[in-house]
């Protein structure tokens, strides 16, 4: 099998105005062959839709095949997961090597390709994120998160918390934390991990941590 990366012209009309483009679809983006890709969907570059006539601007997710070979890497992204997704995930789970890891949307993907850049491990940060959450149990009383993501900029690194009514505050990301979390956590994390694609989250996390 071919790790090229690949992509398809489709026609898609802006669901705010009508106007038609033409727009570059993935089908599989090898970041070892096309390094620059690999910034483009962490600068949010790639996986939107812009329109040119009157600038509606919306995330487009489909599904996606992400492969870094360098560090070992590969995550499938699919909004929701058909018969048809199975499939073509039984097929490249014979054929890729590494970490495989599902998303459903492009925040995922992103959260995925920056742990990994950073030499982690994003099972345990999903661990660590159970743990961050019960730290900010008395803001979250009078409020709902939305969502929380590993992110870093200039050596940092830090959770992103999305609250319904305050909007997004910003957590260190302790180091040492995360080490106590893996070694505490290490049977768990092999006993809940398989070597096919895999969706690791919250979900997942909280089946190790409560099970």
């Amino acid at each position: 099998m071919s790790n090229n990366t690949t992509y398809s012209m489709e026609e898609l009309a802006c669901p705010q105005c009508g106007h038609k483009h033409m727009l570059r679809k993935y089908k599989r983006i090898n970041v070892t062959e096309k390094a620059g890709l690999k910034e483009d969907i962490l600068k949010n570059r790639l996986f939107v839709f812009r329109c040119e006539k009157c600038n509606y601007l919306a995330p487009l997710t489909y599904e996606c095949h992400y492969t870094d070979s360098k560090r070992k890497l590969n995550i499938y992204m699919a909004p929701e997961v058909t018969e048809e997704t199975e499939q073509t995930l039984r097929d490249l789970n014979e054929k890729v090597e590494g970490t495989k890891r599902l998303v459903d949307n492009i925040n995922d993907l992103k959260e995925k390709i920056m742990i990994r850049e950073n030499h982690m491990d994003d099972r345990v940060v999903e661990l660590v994120k159970i743990m961050v959450i019960n730290q900010i149990k008395k803001e979250m009383k009078d409020d709902t998160l939305m969502n929380i993501l590993f992110d870093y900029h200039e050596g940092e690194m830090f959770f992103l918390v999305f609250f319904e009514k305050k909007g997004v505050g910003k957590i260190p990301f302790s180091l040492d934390h995360y080490r106590q979390i893996e070694r505490q956590y290490r049977m768990g994390i092999l006993d809940h991990s398989r070597d096919d694609f895999m969706k690791v989250d919250l979900a997942w996390a909280g089946n190790v941590m409560f099970r």
